[in-house]
């Protein structure tokens, strides 16, 4: 699987392309998969400092992940790819999500 690791974080394309490669990957690979993944989320936690509600759930969740990144790279190939995709899904909705909250134009 080729996702460039030059960045810390993944973006929704990486993570559908990640789904569909499984079988090159090793568990090594998933872990860093999944901590790419935590990285993404926090910077949302930024963007979503007016919206408490919302901010809470996402950084709750990267503890979640943060907490069970181990099992969850050494998951069934179905299970990991699953969980990927659900998590691109998330990137898409907070990616708009935020685009509302940035202005267009600087004051």
């Amino acid at each position: 699987m080729d996702i460039p690791d030059h960045r810390e974080t993944l973006t929704a394309e990486e993570l559908i392309q990640a789904s569909a490669h499984l079988a090159e990957t090793d568990s090594k690979q998933r872990r860093m998969l999944v901590t790419r993944l935590v990285k993404s989320l926090l910077e949302y936690t930024v963007v979503l400092e007016d919206a408490p509600s919302q901010q809470s759930a996402v950084a709750h969740l990267c503890q979640t992940l943060q907490a069970m990144a181990e099992s969850v790279a050494n998951a069934d190939d179905a299970t990991f790819a699953a969980m990927l995709l659900e998590a691109a899904i998330l990137l898409r909705k907070l990616d708009v999500l935020g685009a509302r909250r940035t202005p267009l134009l600087p004051h």
